[in-house]
């Protein structure tokens, strides 16, 4: 794998040099396309050129609510080839944490799928800085006809720019991207990402993993993520490998996918694992072409997983602000549940609630430097008090509990902060509350995990305080919750208290919720038959 130069290290400078050297190898494969690595550098370089016409320039940011496509890539690599930013989000965000975002974010403009133009056009008049709504048509579909007030067009109008690579002199400290990661006690925060932090992610996997150049590595995940992009996409391309792209996780044709696109590596997160682990035996569950999974969390007897589907696991721990500071060595065997040890370019401690660093073996959080400059975030866009908070004592506090045993290997134990993550995704208890609390019936609530026992992950409950003569069922709070909130948001379990355990300070007492978590009287949403759909 080629080493760059740090002047070297921006998304177009390495797209191009990838088109120039293997112009004719696969890039991407889906269920309906194949594209080269040349097509998708003279791609880029049309939208690229699209987005200048459009008045866009270097520091300007271009938010994206977009599903798994090839457009979605030409979006993110032609952006980064004239120095706009790429900011990513969520295409189960809707309503006013959608709002907040592509606010915050000081959107001048945004590419959406017309499955989510209603979204837009609800939220349009309280958009300050959008000047432009680009509309992506999946291929086969009928256009929607949606009344918008902001200047729309059709990203099928891209596709006519010129070819020729732009001309912008991004350097590598230049802000690449901001993806938005959950808020713990407060909004979600765009995480700033240079060139040079989504290249050093991005070598990290490329290296510890040990990608080939005939490596097809499968994503399911979405584009949106940090996963698929730094832990897949962009690692491949470093790599001079191949990606696969499904639109979404699905386990009943997650095996066909796999042997349809001869992927050799796939990334399991979250629940992914756990489910294809429960999914029946078959007798030609080791007859597939994937020699590594990498999975996040590593699964409980991972040496079983290996040996039924004729595979290597490997595993990482990391998070988009710090990137991936521990990878298992390969040569090594992995103790179970570790998340690996300390690679080069770090300095780890664990350390307890006054950044005293704490003896082997023992719980506490753990704390993160970089020895390189810009290979961990560059702050949180329009936040300076949160970075600030994040960065004290001049270490990234990543809020997360974890130990080292005596030989160097990492294990991650729980979080620390009040996130829920349920499904792989990450949810702020704060932004469940904010919704929840703008019911009429609702005096105030709170929102926390609690444990599902078959999957191994959080699920979402909110306990609430009903106003004074009113009224409230949890199956009405659950149909008010929906078409505010995403999916993953909408909680399972609902308690209705006369009051929430609160410090001398009045801060809510969540570690006490989470402890009493769900008793045989807790309505359960799942239990009552209600489908939430996406």
């Amino acid at each position: 794998m080629i080493d760059y130069a740090k002047s070297d290290r921006t998304i177009g400078k390495i797209l191009s040099d990838k088109a120039k050297r293997i112009p004719d190898k696969i890039f991407f494969t889906t269920h309906t396309a194949q594209v080269t690595y040349g097509e998708v550098d003279r791609t880029a370089n049309r939208f690229a050129n699209a987005f200048l016409s459009l008045g866009l320039q270097k520091g300007d940011k271009v938010s994206t609510l977009l599903n798994n496509c090839l457009e979605h890539i030409y979006c993110w690599f032609g952006l980064g080839k004239i120095g706009v930013v790429d900011v990513p989000l969520n295409t189960a965000y809707k309503g006013q944490i959608l709002e907040y975002m592509i606010n915050n974010s000081d959107s001048d403009a945004i590419v959406v799928d017309q499955e989510y133009l209603e979204r837009i056009q609800f939220l349009q008049a309280g958009l300050k800085r959008i000047k432009k709504v680009i509309v992506y048509t999946p291929p086969g579909a009928a256009p929607v006809d949606v009344s918008m007030q902001l200047p729309t067009m059709n990203i099928t109008e891209f596709f006519s720019f010129p070819d020729t690579a732009p001309e912008c002199d991004i350097h590598y400290s230049d802000l690449a991207t901001i993806i938005y990661t959950s808020g713990t006690t407060g909004p979600s925060k765009g995480v700033m990402m240079s060139h040079a932090q989504c290249y050093a992610f991005s070598e990290q996997v490329a290296k510890n993993i040990g990608i080939r150049p005939d490596d097809v590595n499968y994503t399911c995940l979405p584009l949106f993520h940090v996963n698929a992009r730094c832990m897949c996409t962009y690692p491949c391309m470093l790599a001079e490998a191949g990606v696969a792209v499904a639109p979404r996780f699905s386990l009943s044709r997650f095996w066909e996918d796999i042997r349809q696109f001869k992927a050799t590596i796939f990334n399991g997160l979250g629940a992914i694992t756990p489910l294809i682990a429960s999914s029946p035996p078959q007798p030609n569950d080791a007859d597939n072409p994937i020699r590594l999974a990498f999975m996040v969390p590593l699964p409980e007897h991972y040496e079983d997983f290996e040996k039924r589907f004729g595979l290597k696991v490997t595993t990482t721990y990391g998070m988009t602000e710090i990137s991936l500071p521990t990878f298992p060595p390969l040569e090594e065997k992995m103790p179970q549940k570790t998340c690996g040890k300390c690679i080069d370019g770090y300095d780890l401690r664990i350390v307890d609630e006054y950044d005293e660093e704490l003896p082997v073996g023992q719980i506490g959080e753990l704390i993160v430097r970089d020895k390189q400059p810009y290979t961990m975030l560059s702050g949180y866009y329009n936040m300076p008090e949160k970075t600030l908070e994040a960065y004290r004592n001049l270490w990234y506090h990543t809020g997360d509990a974890i130990y080292k045993d005596k030989n160097g290997w990492y294990y991650f134990v729980d979080r620390i902060k009040d996130a829920i993550r349920r499904r792989g995704e990450n949810i702020s208890s704060f932004e469940v509350e904010s919704v929840v609390n703008t019911h009429p019936a609702i005096l105030e609530s709170a929102a926390f995990a609690v444990k599902d026992l078959v999957m191994t992950e959080d699920e979402v409950m909110i306990t609430v305080v009903v106003k004074p003569g009113m009224k409230l069922t949890p199956e009405e709070l659950i149909e008010f919750c929906v078409p505010r909130m995403p999916y993953f948001h909408v909680p399972r379990y609902v308690e209705i208290t006369e009051a929430l355990p609160k410090t001398s300070t009045d801060k809510v007492k969540k570690k006490e919720l989470r402890d009493r978590g769900v008793s045989p009287e807790t309505w359960d949403r799942e239990a009552a038959g209600i489908k939430i759909k996406r």
